[in-house]
């Protein structure tokens, strides 16, 4: 250890040092901040100058150890002389701090006697600056005086020559005007007129004001003077006689008397110039017929000739009195037409009505032509887009144009009353995809919306629109859906049969197209202000309707082609069956009704959307009436249900390319079709899957029930009882079992999705069982979900695929593991082991492999072939029984067959050692 001393030891000689030296407590305290300046400021490396030094620790840091206390006496005098060293700074600093004080005050004295030196010379300065400015006030007030003397002397020089102007002035412009010399008048006319302006202030002096009233007394002599000579140049018929020049010239006195006047002449010249035009058009006057009305347009281009080949010279061109007269005239005219059109309006003639609108229009058009080309400036104003003459005499019309639109809704209905007669498909000609019934009204549709947005934009625009709409719908509902076959058409189904549906279906998709366009077209042409109130949505839902009607008349007329073949399947003796083999006939009978029929709907339609649309009802239609034919096919024995479930096997394989049948190339089916086939039928093979398991021991069978149908529904577990054909006394026992189980299964469901195809029938159906399909399952095909679960195809029918976990999702696996259980318990396990295991069986081992070994394929888990459980492999998962098995080949039937014998003996081996067990447990 160190020769550490501790803090409090006395030091020697303290007593006589004591003094020199300042204790910690007693040390001035620096700020944090002002400590860490000193330190960056001095940057010194001696402990000394450390921030918080320790004295204690700086001894230590001396003297490590006991040897190191041999040099203290050195240490010591290097001390003292460090101490005296600072001891002599802190005396100049101390020193020089006090020296400072000392010329700070100096110095600030100092600053204080400048200051007030510079206080005094600012006060002096300001002083003589202000005797400056007196000075040179003193010098400038004569010149100022002098300035706005002259500038007074040069305002009245100024008006006074003005006024002299002004009378001299005033005095030529009285002789001019007396001389009726209208150019040099117009001109002094204009300078007296500025001159008057400028004396608008001295209008209290009253020389200035008998001039101003003076002047004004000329204006309107002159006011009065020009138009009697107008007066004078025209006839009472408008007939030119004065002097062109001269009242040209007036004109331009006119245009300086201002606008007011201007106006005045122009009107006064228009009324004279149709002055005639009333006098020969008058009320009540043959002439004045709705049917002469091209007479009226014809007078005014003849007015028009003669002005502007007589009277436009008179006129300035800016003036532009041709427009107003074209304006009056317009006005009288649609005044006179409104009065004729009210008069006439129960008696005209709808073709005269439009004749004469058009005319009018036409003639509108010309004169907006006329005046937009006559006035480049006039046309290129972005405030004024047209001249004035659109709609200046069409509206009058707009409230009688119901007659038109009465008439075209008269011959509208007259054709679509045509169309209701029934108009038969071309037998020849294959091409024709739609009636022409549909394209004749749209052809007509378009032409009475062109001739209508030439008429008007407005109201009776509107008008048409909902009568289109009107007949639409009407077209709709009573042509198209009228010509679509009832149900419980008793006409065979054929080629023609499913035509006419197609065509239909053609037609009615053709119209929602073309009413859309429509639609678009009647925005585009009516007036903005009602666009909002076309719509053509109410005639898109009619069609789309027939549509749909037309998908439910072809599933109908293809399940009564098919019918038969379900008839055939219910008369097979599936309770006696004693063996499986290959398909049933009625497999066949089914896929060739569908082959023919869909392949025709395939050609026929020419929207393949709504071909899918089919397809998907189709199946739904199919697996309902497939699922619900079972219940006729009652009692099913368990070899039965294992041929059924071979059958139903072999129709998916078909359903499942249903929407390439009448291709000539295959192509991919959607997944969602595949998905939708899988899960229709899949229902039905679950139950077919419950139904052939063996009934006794009671206790086995309900527990598969359980497992397959997953569900605590007594009413769906009767109808399983049903179809296996149980006796009553049989059933009662295996109900009150079932009741006594599933009391407790939490897990259970109230009602399975599985036996949603069954449950539109009773729980106890007679031997007669369902006569025709149930209500169908329009909207219902979206919960087809085995066990409620939406895994992926595979995994829903592979064991062992994705989803394998759930039981709802695969009831098929949990029949796998009842097999197993059984077949664990029974001496037949180690023969289904061994082949199992054998190469021939590696199909079964491999969950979906090639399958072509035997009937390893088919119990492709753990001797799954008990139930036929084998035979439920999904298509797109590789096992046997699918569409696309592994090896390519296509449900293998010999195979199932093979399989299905192993069942059989299987049964037989556990009836033989039940039986043997029982007369055991007798003896």
């Amino acid at each position: 250890m160190g020769a550490t001393l501790p803090p409090q030891s006395p030091a020697v000689g303290a007593g006589q040092q004591s003094s020199a030296y300042v204790s910690t407590a007693d040390a001035m305290q620096l700020a944090p901040e002002l400590n860490s300046s000193i330190t960056h400021i001095l940057r010194s490396k001696d402990p000394l100058d450390a921030q918080e030094f320790s004295s204690v620790e700086y001894i230590n840091k001396i003297f490590p150890n006991e040897h190191s206390l041999s040099s203290v006496d050195q240490v010591l005098q290097r001390l003292q002389v460090k101490a005296k060293q600072v001891q002599e700074e802190l005396r100049e600093l101390t020193r020089a701090q006090t020296d400072g004080g000392q010329k700070g005050q100096e110095e600030v004295e100092a600053a204080k006697k400048g200051i007030e030196m510079l206080f005094f010379q600012i006060k002096e300065i300001k002083e003589k600056a202000t005797q400056s400015e007196q000075m040179v006030q003193e010098i400038t007030q004569d010149i100022k005086s002098l300035d706005y003397a002259k500038r007074h002397l040069t305002t009245s020089i100024t008006t006074l020559k003005r006024l002299q102007m002004l009378v001299t002035a005033v005095d030529q412009l009285k002789v001019m005007a007396q001389r009726k010399q209208y150019r040099e008048t117009a001109q002094l006319l204009e300078a007296v007129l500025q001159l008057i302006q400028y004396f608008r202030t001295f209008q209290n002096v009253r020389q200035i004001g008998e001039l101003t009233e003076s002047v004004a007394r000329l204006q309107a002599e002159l006011e009065r003077d020009i138009v009697k000579d107008f007066e004078n140049g025209f006839t009472p018929d408008g007939i030119l006689i004065g002097n062109v020049g001269q009242l040209s010239n007036a004109c331009l006195v006119i245009e300086v008397l201002g606008e007011d006047v201007r106006r005045n002449l122009v009107e006064w010249y228009c009324r004279l110039q149709l002055r005639a035009y009333r006098s020969v058009f008058k009320p009540n006057e043959e002439v004045s017929a709705l049917d002469n009305t091209s007479r009226r347009y014809a007078w005014l281009k003849r007015l028009l000739k003669i002005h502007d080949e007589e009277h436009a010279q008179i006129f300035p061109h800016e003036w532009d009195v041709s427009r107003d007269l074209c304006l009056q005239f317009c006005q009288i005219t649609r005044s006179d037409l409104a009065d004729i059109l009210a008069k006439t309006k129960s008696t005209v003639a709808v073709p005269l009505l439009l004749q004469v609108l058009q005319l009018t229009l036409d003639f509108e058009t010309q004169l907006e032509n006329r005046f937009l080309n006559k006035d480049v400036n006039f046309a290129l104003n972005e405030e004024a887009e047209t001249a004035g003459f659109a709609e200046s005499i069409s509206p009058c019309f707009e409230p009688y144009l119901s007659l038109y639109i009465e008439a075209e809704d008269k011959a509208l209905g007259e054709k679509i009353s045509g169309f209701r007669q029934q108009e038969p498909v071309p037998e020849d000609d294959l091409s024709v995809t739609v009636l022409a019934s549909s394209t004749d009204i749209f052809l007509s549709y378009k032409a009475s919306l062109t001739n209508c947005a030439k008429l008007s934009r407005k109201k009776p625009f509107l008008d048409l629109c909902a009568v289109f709409g009107k007949w639409l719908r009407i077209y709709a509902d009573e042509v198209l859906l009228g010509k679509l076959p009832k149900q419980g058409d008793k006409r065979p189904v054929n080629a023609e049969y499913l035509r006419s549906i197609c065509v239909i279906l053609n037609t009615a998709d053709y119209s929602l197209t073309t009413t859309n366009q429509l639609e678009e077209r009647l925005w585009a042409n009516i007036d903005p202000e009602f666009v909002d109130q076309v719509s053509m949505e109410t005639e898109r839902q009619a069609f789309l309707h027939i549509i749909s009607a037309c998908t439910k008349a072809l599933v109908r007329a293809v399940g009564s082609d098919y019918e038969p073949a379900l008839v055939a399947m219910s008369k097979l003796p599936w309770a006696t069956i004693e063996y499986v083999g290959d398909q049933s006939e009625y497999v066949s009978l089914i896929h060739g009704t569908l082959q023919t029929c869909v392949g025709t709907i395939q050609e026929l339609i020419t929207n393949k959307r709504y071909f899918r649309t089919f397809c998907d009802k189709l199946i739904e239609s199919f697996v309902s009436r497939f699922a619900v034919n079972l219940t006729r096919c009652k009692p099913i024995s368990e070899i039965g249900a294992e041929q059924m479930l071979l059958d139903t096997q072999a129709v998916k394989t078909f359903l499942l390319d249903v929407p390439n049948l009448g291709l000539e190339t295959s192509a991919p089916v959607p997944a969602s079709f595949l998905k939708f086939v899988n899960r229709g039928l899949g229902k039905v093979e679950t139950i077919l899957k419950t139904a052939m398991s063996p009934h006794d021991p009671p206790e086995m069978f309900i527990d598969h029930y359980f497992l397959l149908i997953g569900d605590r529904n007594l009413a769906n577990f009767q109808r399983i009882l049903e179809i296996k054909g149980l006796r009553r006394a049989d059933q009662q026992a295996m109900v009150d079992l079932f009741q006594k189980k599933h009391t407790g299964m939490e897990s259970l469901q109230e009602n399975s999705g599985v036996m949603s195809l069954l449950q539109t029938m009773p729980a106890h159906i007679s031997n007669q069982g369902v006569v025709g399909p149930s209500a169908g399952l329009a909207g219902n095909m979206a919960g087809m979900v085995l066990g409620g679960s939406a895994g992926a195809v595979a995994g829903m029918m592979t064991p062992g695929g994705p989803g394998a976990g759930a039981r709802d999702s695969n009831p098929y696996q949990l029949g796998n593991i009842v097999t197993s259980s059984i077949l664990s318990h029974s001496p037949f396990a180690a023969l289904a082991e061994k082949h199992l295991n054998s190469p021939s069986g590696g199909g079964g081992v491999t969950n979906g492999g090639s399958g072509g070994g035997g009937f390893g394929g088919e119990l492709a888990s753990t001797a799954g072939g008990l139930f036929g459980l084998g035979q439920d492999k999904d298509p797109l998962s590789g096992g046997v029984g699918g569409a696309n098995s592994g090896n390519g080949n296509m449900g293998q039937s010999g195979s199932f067959a093979a399989g299905a014998k192993i069942n059989s003996n299987i049964r037989k081996f556990v009836a033989g050692m039940r039986a043997k067990k029982d007369a055991t447990d007798g003896n």
